[in-house]
């Protein structure tokens, strides 16, 4: 069997896509029954150039080549203003795929980013959430009308539909007309430096960026409206004194959309002291980020699954996130959840995890047991499950 995989996701500045293509890539190259995978990334690589190719974007993502990568997307942004521009230029994209991939034998076609392209084999897509529907004002939007226009298609042609979490195939299924048995959840995972770790193994990391052994809430997110930052930024301005004095407040990710009055209050409590932003943090430095932190605070209104949280959980610390989400289903509810987006609710849940050491014990054994099962080679493994049924 072999398989076709779409990598245009890869290109830097790689998204959570990207990130989901990667990893899925890594241990799909691991499975003996794949007897060759194709990556479509504009031209054509093998699995393995692929993977080594964006290993390498991803190592120097802050030196030149990650300049460089920005600095295509701010083109590839200001081209696909030209009216007709990215129509012409995804079209010829769709006839250089579609030459290659149909030439194949015994191919499956697994597209990782919502829309397929044309293939007359069989196919799988991922779709990982329905944001564009469930929270259109939290995208731009001609993603917004992207999706509207081409996921429908998209699902209606796909042999089979995969999805991240049960949150999303229930949502799947209320808004496609599409049959059950086509639509399978198969979780993310977690990759293996995502651990618990001693404040030796993490000092170094913490000497750099000025933080304390378990001495700060962390959290880990583009920073735009429906990842909950104000709820979090209200929460902690409501949280009692001593333990802002005893704890500090770090935030990394990228800037996002439409949070400009996020930002500003973001700075007003960095320049009062007590709260840290990194911006987006280097992945070289997140297992020690996390691993470090007294308690990872993720009060998202919606996600797909929410990668954040399940690194969070394998590094050992204690989680709050939203009740009713992915987050609280693959975890299965062992983190500390908030019933409501109400920052006064999240105030009493940090509290009681900050004052209590033995609470937070408890919740990290809780939490081990959930993440234990979930792994990109599981993942794989399922994915695979998937392709051998279509072939």
């Amino acid at each position: 069997m072999q398989l076709i995989i779409n990598a245009l996701a890869l290109r830097p500045p790689m998204t959570g896509v990207g990130h989901y293509t990667y990893h899925l890539l890594r241990q799909l190259e691991q499975i003996d029954e794949l007897e060759a995978i194709h990556c479509f990334n504009g031209g054509w690589l093998s699995g393995e150039a692929q993977l080594a190719a964006s290993a390498g974007q991803m190592a120097s993502a802050h030196g030149d080549a990650g300049r460089l990568g920005r600095g295509v997307q701010q083109l590839r942004d200001a081209v696909a203003q030209v009216p007709g521009a990215k129509a012409l230029y995804d079209r010829m994209l769709d006839r250089r795929f579609e030459k290659y991939a149909n030439g194949l034998q015994r191919a499956v076609y697994h597209e990782t980013n919502f829309i397929l392209k044309p293939y007359a084999g069989p196919t799988v897509v991922t779709v990982h959430d329905l944001s564009h529907i469930r929270h259109p004002e939290f995208h731009k939007p001609e993603v917004v009308e992207v999706l509207n226009r081409e996921l429908p298609q998209s699902i209606e042609r796909a042999d089979h539909v995969v999805v991240v979490s049960d949150v999303v195939r229930d949502e799947v299924l209320t808004h496609f007309a599409i049959a059950p048995e086509r639509v399978t959840t198969v979780y993310e995972g977690s990759e293996e430096r995502y651990r618990p770790r001693t404040k030796e193994e993490c000092e170094d990391v913490l000497g750099r960026l000025g933080l304390g052994y378990g001495k700060y809430v962390l959290m880990v997110a583009t920073l735009e409206p429906r990842k909950g930052v104000d709820v979090l930024l209200d929460a902690w301005q409501a949280l009692p004194q001593p333990l802002r004095d005893e704890y500090t407040l770090v935030l990394a990710g990228s800037s996002g959309w439409r949070n400009e009055g996020l930002m500003r209050q973001l700075q007003a409590m960095i320049d009062g002291g007590g709260v840290k932003y990194l911006g987006y943090a280097d992945t070289d430095i997140l297992p020690q980020l996390f691993s470090a932190a007294a308690v990872f605070a993720y009060p998202s209104v919606y996600e797909g699954f929410g990668l954040p949280v399940l690194d969070a959980m394998a590094s050992g610390v204690p989680v709050i996130c939203r009740q009713g989400t992915s987050m609280a289903e693959f975890s299965r509810a062992s983190c500390v959840l908030c019933e409501t987006g109400d920052a006064q609710e999240l105030v009493a849940r940090l509290s009681v995890l900050l004052d209590d050491a033995g609470y937070r014990d408890e919740v990290v054994q809780r939490q081990h047991a959930a993440a234990a099962e979930l792994s990109w080679q599981r993942c794989a493994a399922e994915m695979t499950a998937i392709y051998r049924t279509l072939v």
